[in-house]
């Protein structure tokens, strides 16, 4: 019953968040901007002193990021060279994530490092959990061993749910960032300031409830686990 809630309850946030969202990028991309996204980041890698990051393309709408592999940040349609409000949040987002790894963050680097496995790890959980349960369900005096292995795949899960517990301070760090560099600067008028940072806090959001979901699936396995113990005969 309670895991029925939670998920009606983070779906109802998840819509309010995106649309929130999109409502403030669209708004922010009808305010005129002093400087380009391109421009914005140059600037941040500049006075950072950050050198060999070049700044790329990317079709898509809010489809930026920075490729710390690569050494570039790829700007989407509505931010590549755009002067607007949103454009010059979001680039200088990514420019924060651009100076996160440069002065080496360690929580960063700890994103980083579990970013590859969390997608696996994701899908692997599930499976591992299921083997356990079928187990657990059908092998004679199964019980231990599928509680055993509904653990190893909660386990396996945790990678994950690491990963986005992480993540949400990474991101909100990188926002941190972009907006004090906004404050010190003339990028964007005075008046205009703070509606960029509900566009940098609305993003945000979106990754908390990343993590809420990643939560409410780790409790799920733990349902899924608990189901097996009373099995262990």
């Amino acid at each position: 019953m309670w895991y029925y809630i939670l998920a009606g309850a983070i779906m109802i946030w998840s819509f309010v968040v995106q649309i929130s969202l999109q409502g403030k990028a669209k708004k922010g991309a009808t305010m005129p901007a002093n400087v380009t996204a391109n421009e914005v980041v140059q600037q941040m890698l500049q006075d950072h002193g950050i050198t060999g990051i070049t700044i790329c393309h990317k079709n898509g709408e809010l489809t930026d990021c920075y490729s710390p592999r690569e050494g570039k940040i790829y700007l989407s349609d509505t931010t590549y060279n755009q002067a607007t409000v949103t454009a010059v949040a979001v680039a200088a987002h990514e420019c924060g994530h651009a100076i996160q790894d440069h002065e080496r963050m360690l929580i960063y680097r700890i994103r980083q490092f579990l970013a590859p496995a969390a997608g696996f790890c994701s899908s692997a959980s599930w499976i591992i959990v299921m083997a356990g349960l079928v187990i657990a369900g059908v092998a004679e005096h199964g019980g231990e061993i599928g509680f055993t292995i509904c653990n190893l795949g909660i386990l396996v899960y945790m990678v994950t749910f690491l990963f986005y517990l992480v993540m949400l301070p990474v991101e909100r760090n990188a926002s941190r960032r972009a907006y004090k560099d906004m404050k010190q600067t003339s990028w964007i008028r005075e008046e205009n300031r703070a509606y960029a940072y509900k566009i940098l806090r609305a993003a945000g959001d979106t990754y908390a409830i990343s993590l809420a979901s990643s939560a409410l699936t780790l409790f799920r396995l733990l349902l899924i686990r608990n189901s097996v113990r009373g099995r262990r005969r």
